[in-house]
């Protein structure tokens, strides 16, 4: 069975999703610490001639887990993200068939950036065809420990035989620890593929997932895959 730990991101680009697609269990680690000016409560949109953040402010406290922090004057943050969400994607080609579910969500009464993340994010999956479980770390049992001893134990709690790392991984875990475990791992080496957006001419890289899915509707999925190499 393979695994992959991840923060539950706001809006999260392609390769978040290809390490889904590539996993039986995809676990959002909700229970690790909340970092500023991250991509927890923010990400990038294509517009005409480029890019821009769309931002959630946040309320919260240094050293606060992802799962305490909470949106600041939710239902204003939330309208005005999806206006900007719908002023900058209500052209594109698929905007009308997957713009229901995502109204819906930044519609709702929510005041966890967590609770707002997973459903953003489980939603998206579906709409992918990608058929990983989700589960958030807050619903597994307690573990105390950090770093890669963290993965470790997630990674069995979920009785998981193989991990799916960053590219960056081989760069700050402990593979010593990491391979006295037995556990396997691989390492996602994600080439952003190219798609028509249709509000630029230059291809703008790395920007949220749903830029992919208002473009490319449900050609999304094979466009997001080919980057993959492990």
């Amino acid at each position: 069975m393979i695994c992959t730990v991840h923060q539950p991101n706001y809006l999260p680009y392609l390769g978040f999703f290809e390490k889904a697609f590539k996993s039986d269990v995809f676990i959002l680690y909700d229970t690790t610490q909340f970092k500023k000016n991250d991509w927890q409560n923010r990400n990038k949109i294509c517009v005409s001639g480029g890019w821009q953040w769309i931002s959630l402010p946040v309320l919260h406290d240094f050293g606060q887990k992802i799962n305490e922090v909470k949106i600041k004057d939710p239902k204003k943050s939330l309208s005005k993200n999806w206006r900007s969400l719908q002023v900058t994607y209500s052209r594109s080609p698929y905007f009308k068939q997957f713009a229901p579910a995502y109204e819906e969500i930044f519609s709702s009464e929510i005041e966890l950036l967590t609770e707002l993340n997973c459903r953003i994010i489980t939603k998206t999956a579906e709409h992918l065809g990608i058929k990983s479980k989700f589960i958030r770390s807050s619903e597994l049992p307690l573990i105390n420990t950090t770093s890669t001893q963290a993965l470790i134990d997630l990674t069995k709690l979920v009785d998981a035989d193989t991990y799916i790392s960053g590219g960056e991984g081989i760069n700050y875990l402990d593979m010593g620890l990491w391979n006295s475990t037995g556990l396997k791992i691989m390492f996602q080496k994600y080439h952003h593929p190219q798609y028509t957006q249709f509000n630029n001419s230059e291809f703008q890289p790395y920007m949220n997932i749903l830029d992919l899915l208002f473009n490319c509707g449900n050609n999304s999925l094979e466009i997001l895959t080919k980057g993959q190499e492990y």
